[in-house]
């Protein structure tokens, strides 16, 4: 029998093996170590290995490069080429956002570039390139530069984008000035890689991501600026801006958009060496640009009725420009439904209607000419809103009321028809609106001595980039209608649209028929015009369509419409700037010059007032809306202490004073209404009420207020008013008391 070992045998035996183990596991864990950390210095090694040939290749590219903007060390106003460090200056707002390699800069299309001066070190010798990556937001007014180092006498060479997007490369060679110019466009909105080359005595070419899209042979050696500046993203020096209707001098243009990886390099490339090295970026990033594709308006949802002041922003690098404080804008809010008015600067504050699906619209503004101002003097050319102002004189919760006074001046600011007082001519207009979307729009204007023919409504459409006009109007754009009903749809599209707009004879309103719920129409006298603009037997509609200004815009144009873009939102001096691509907000036309009676006329003013607003009703419906303010039911006053009761047209409101300012006794009254005096949401004001709210009935019957029923104090110099706005559509006798 075999003995049993010991307990402290077993221990013994235990503790060895537990230390043989151990020491085991000590032994693979520094060799795993060991593993790894070769695995380690094998990996740094070959990271080592592609950094040298990263850093090789870079050296071996920055002996041919010869200026180099990456901007992914600039911080500051001020930029360094990263081969010589030279130094440049930023002028305007800017930002450095992610680019396509690092960083990029991204100038505001506005007044942003960057310049330095040329010195001799700047001179090429032999074959050179020059290559950007562009992201542009929007084209140019004309050819803005990716560089320019040009000088007046026609030496250096150019490197930009034209008005649509065409890239050209302009150089000076032996004794000529040579240009390349592509027939293919850059796109908008997305990286681009744009390339020049230039070789004495042979050629220069251009290359859109890679391709040879253009080239021009030459003679001589490059002829360089010795001195001037080098520009980037602005002409180096002011230029001639040529329109179809308005020559611009001294201008400059901007690039819109983004800007990385600028290049001058001392030899050039094939189309095959730039294509393959292009072919190693799999993926292009989205460029940082700024969402520009709506345009602004208050915010949205359900909320009172009223005028509200706000600052409506755009974009970034428009809202830049603006040295305003939090409320320099306003629009107003209809708490029945989506509809806005708005009044804002990017408009020079014309008014303008905006829809629920955000279709903006206005009336237009007085405009003139005449041989005193350049093309034609009107608000919208107030870009900077010098004289353009808006103000709130009432928000109550029965109305609102706007106004907006601007000048007539051109382009240059120049005032037309400075004469007899130095004036020249302005406009007060005055808005007032209703909780229904209907409102008056008085026009004032201030005029000189001789009188002159005005241009008092265009129905006009404005658009955000990328949109056109067939996107936003329907096919029979215009039904204008007389009051007897009868109407008449008119379509840009068809062929034999003649100027004028006869049919239904004797039209008085007109709807505008976008592709929205609530849709925007007018309503002027029937009466017949005798003015300085002419003699017709009823208002005059006139149409304006892209084939009525052929001699006047490009040809071909992209809609049947006229269809521009100096206005809205440019900055730009110009007018009549037809679109042919939709790179900006825009505006098109539908009617021109309409005309119609004066309301009031003086040796110094003359006044017009229209019915304005928003429907989601048929154009027939609207007659029952024109008679109720052009034939309003008679008011009736039956109880003493109180008179008037006439129709304001040009407040679309009863006016009644009370005689007493300390009578206290109820008011009774009777509208006539009867289907030829249709009465529909009338507003009444009470001169002198106080400032105690009212009790209203209507046939015996107490009414709360509202949405049926709105009433407000208005407090005025010489007394507080009652305001009162109650809904209703009826064709008989109503009695009203108020208390």
């Amino acid at each position: 029998m075999l003995s049993q070992p010991s307990r402290k045998t077993i221990s013994y035996h235990s503790i060895v093996y537990w230390k043989l183990s151990k020491r085991r596991m000590r032994i693979i864990s520094i060799v795993k170590l060991l593993f790894c950390f070769g695995l380690m210095i094998l990996g740094l090694m070959a990271i080592s290995s592609v950094a040298q040939e990263i850093k090789e290749t870079k050296k071996n590219d920055s002996e041919k490069i010869i200026e180099w903007w990456s901007f992914d060390k600039d911080t500051g106003s001020n930029v360094f080429d990263e081969v010589g460090q030279k130094k440049g200056s930023i002028y305007g707002n800017f930002e450095y956002v992610p680019g396509l390699i690092g960083k990029a800069i991204k100038l505001d299309g506005f007044r942003t570039y960057i310049t330095r001066k040329i010195n001799l070190s700047d001179n090429l010798e032999g074959a050179f390139a020059v290559e950007s990556w562009v992201a542009l937001a929007s084209y140019p007014w004309s050819w803005a530069p990716v560089i320019d180092c040009t000088y007046p006498e026609g030496t250096g060479f150019f490197f930009g984008i034209d008005q649509v997007g065409h890239v050209g490369f302009k150089v000076a060679a032996g004794d000529s000035w040579y240009e390349a110019t592509s027939m293919v466009k850059i796109p908008l909105n997305q990286w681009t890689h744009l390339a020049a080359t230039f070789e004495p005595d042979n050629k220069i070419e251009v290359f859109i991501n890679g391709h040879k899209v253009a080239e021009e042979n030459l003679k001589g050696n490059y002829i360089p600026a010795r001195s001037g500046f080098l520009s980037i993203g602005r002409n180096n020096h002011s230029q001639t801006w040529y329109e179809y209707q308005l020559r611009t001098e001294n201008v400059y243009f901007y690039l819109d958009g983004l800007l990385d990886e600028i290049k001058i390099i001392g030899e050039v490339k094939s189309e095959r060496e730039l294509q393959n090295e292009l072919a190693k970026i799999d993926k292009l990033p989205v460029p940082a640009l700024s969402d520009r594709s709506k345009l602004p308006k208050g915010p949205v949802g359900s909320g009172s009725f009223g005028a509200f002041q706000t600052k409506l922003n755009y974009y970034k690098e428009w809202d830049d420009l603006w040295r305003v404080s939090e409320v320099p804008d306003i629009f107003v809010r209809f708490d029945a439904s989506p509809v806005q008015l708005i009044f804002w600067r990017g408009t020079s504050y014309v008014p303008c209607w905006v829809t629920e699906n955000d279709i903006w619209y206005t009336n237009e503004w007085l405009e003139t000419w005449g041989r005193d101002v350049k093309s034609c003097a009107e608000p919208l050319m107030d870009r900077q809103c010098r004289y353009s102002r808006v103000s709130i004189v009432e928000n109550t919760e029965a109305r609102v009321v706007i106004h907006w006074r601007y000048a007539l001046v051109d382009a240059f600011y120049n005032f037309v028809a400075v004469t007899d007082d130095n004036n020249g001519e302005w406009c007060d207009e005055f808005y007032t609106i209703y909780p229904d979307m209907i409102g008056i729009r008085k026009m004032e204007l201030h005029y000189s001595q001789p009188e002159r023919n005005h241009d008092w409504v265009e129905q006009i459409v404005i658009l955000p980039p990328g949109k056109y006009p067939e996107e936003v109007i329907e096919k029979e754009a215009v039904t204008l209608i007389n009051m007897k009903g009868d109407i008449h749809k008119y379509s840009w599209h068809d062929k034999d649209l003649k100027v004028e707009m006869p049919q239904p004879k004797g039209a008085n309103m007109s709807l505008v028929n976008l592709k929205s719920k609530y849709r925007p129409f007018i309503i002027v006298s029937p009466d017949p015009v005798k003015t300085v603009e002419g003699t017709w037997d009823s208002p005059f509609f006139r149409t304006y369509a892209a084939k009525m200004g052929k001699g006047y815009r490009p040809d071909p144009v992209p809609s049947v419409y006229g269809w521009w873009n100096h206005w809205p939102v440019a900055m730009i001096p110009g007018d009549g700037r037809w679109v042919v691509t939709p790179d900006r907000p825009s505006h098109f036309n539908l009617t021109t010059y309409v005309q119609w009676k004066d309301y009031e006329h003086t040796d110094r003013t003359r006044t017009r007032i229209m019915l304005q607003g928003m429907t989601d009703k048929k154009a027939k419906d609207i007659v029952r809306i024109a008679k109720s303010w052009l034939y309003p039911p008679t008011l009736k006053i039956h109880t003493d202490g109180y008179t008037g009761g006439n129709y304001d047209q040009s407040e679309r409101a009863y006016i009644i004073d009370k005689t007493k300012k300390d009578y206290s006794g109820s008011l009774f009254l009777t509208l006539e209404a009867s289907d030829s005096f249709p009465l529909i949401n009338p507003a009444i004001i009470i001169r002198n009420w106080g400032k105690q709210p009212a009790t209203i009935s209507i046939n015996n019957k107490h009414i709360s207020e509202g949405k049926d029923l709105r009433q407000d104090i208005r407090k005025g110099i010489y007394g507080d008013d009652l305001v009162i706005w109650i809904k209703m559509d009826i064709n008989k006798a109503v009695k009203i008391k108020v208390e």
